[in-house]
């Protein structure tokens, strides 16, 4: 659960902008879907790029970024030398955290992690510069902080490290980025898209179903999808994890639901690496097949507005099923309103959103705002809207 956003000096985003997703007497209860809106150029995509930045670096600044330069950030070009900060408010594990970092251009500023149990501030841990401070109440994780320490490279996140070498007491608000958090954003090539659809579809018969259905319902002409079987070199591998995930899916009411989450996740992200591998041996080998055409579509001879569709189904399904929140830039471009609404109704419906996903979307289709605000209080869109002020963008409530 995503309870708050704020970011500052990101792209069109000079001064702080912040994103509540949360309602109700301390923000206990997740807003399911979130509306940025905003003309052409507003700022909507900083938004949206501001939050993958922000899993960017906490899944990368230790490995991905070149120890030899400063922070990778976009700051407002107006505001080249002044920090960049990002701040979120989330639930891992059942737990209620704030995790922030400052950037400049040279050096991770500052860095902190907080949770509130009962809504009352605890600190975990804070970093200024090369100092960190453990808090009281995390003592046991003294030592093993203490260990990352002299590790800890100047322009790399101390989550990110702690993360990756498994210090205890950091590892749910490091997963939560890892596994809970999923952001799409700009084009997406043929190749990518045929593997994230092979790959969803190949994991389960329901899977395969589900997406169906859904292209079926918009009225694109898709009558079935065509996957080639696993290559033999992997066929048993995969087998044997989509078993194995099914046996934990099963165990998620267990009295360790935590610690079967946990594994759960390191299962699906083991299975996904192994796909990819195959993938890259021999390619997804998908294709579609339409009504009154016996000749099957590759994805390449698909429009414009089918390729939109089947790039976030997928992600979609992910969310609803494993409870993520999953953030679109430009949800629907190409598509009608219609098809676009009954996407954003996914999550709006209890019954299809029984995990408690989220969805964030940047528009700049008036229509589908407004046909998400004619639902009941219960079930309509919180939205945002995006204005370009004196050269840069301003987040405020609709």
């Amino acid at each position: 659960m995503l309870r708050s956003f704020q970011v500052t000096n990101h792209g069109s985003l000079a001064e702080a902008q912040q994103l509540r997703l949360a309602k109700g007497a301390g923000g206990p209860l997740a807003v399911p879907v979130t509306a940025v809106y905003g003309v052409a150029a507003a700022g909507k995509t900083s938004v949206i790029d501001a939050l993958a930045q922000m899993r960017d670096a906490v899944l990368n600044s230790v490995s991905g970024w070149d120890p030899y330069a400063g922070p990778v950030r976009r700051p407002h070009l107006g505001f080249a030398d002044r920090p960049t900060e990002f701040v979120a408010g989330f639930v891992a594990e059942g737990v209620p955290y704030t995790y922030g970092f400052r950037l400049d251009n040279a050096d991770v500023v500052a860095e902190w992690l907080y949770t509130h149990p009962r809504s009352r501030k605890r600190i975990v841990f804070e970093r200024r510069g090369d100092e960190v401070k453990i808090g009281p109440m995390f003592e046991a994780a003294r030592y093993g902080v203490s260990a990352l320490a002299p590790l800890l490279r100047p322009n790399a996140l101390l989550l990110s490290l702690a993360g990756q070498l498994y210090a205890e007491a950091l590892v749910p608000a490091y997963r939560w980025f890892a596994a809970n958090l999923a952001v799409q954003q700009g084009d997406i090539d043929t190749d990518a898209l045929a593997h994230d659809l092979g790959s969803h579809i190949s994991r389960s018969p329901d899977n395969a179903a589900r997406l169906l259905m859904l292209l079926r319902t918009a009225d694109l002409g898709i009558e079935d999808l065509l996957v080639a079987a696993h290559d033999p070199m992997y066929a048993d591998y995969l087998r044997d994890m989509d078993a194995e995930i099914a046996v934990l899916a099963g165990h998620l009411d267990h009295p360790e639901q935590i610690l079967v989450e946990r594994e759960l996740s390191t299962v699906r992200a083991a299975r996904d690496a192994l796909y990819r591998r195959m993938v890259d041996r021999r390619g997804a080998a998908l294709s579609l097949v339409h009504e009154g055409i016996d000749v099957p579509f590759e994805l390449a001879d698909e429009s414009t507005a089918t390729r939109s569709l089947l790039r976030v189904l997928p992600a979609m399904l992910e969310a609803l099923d494993t409870g993520q929140v999953l953030a679109v830039d430009d949800l629907g471009v190409g598509l009608p309103v219609e098809e676009t609404d009954r996407l954003v109704q996914l999550f709006q419906n209890p019954e299809t959103n029984s995990r408690g996903a989220q969805l964030i979307y940047t528009t700049a289709d008036r229509a589908l705002i407004d046909r998400g605000n004619g639902r009941s209080q219960r079930t309509r869109t919180a939205v945002w809207q995006v204005r370009r002020a004196r050269g840069a963008s301003e987040l405020t409530p609709w």
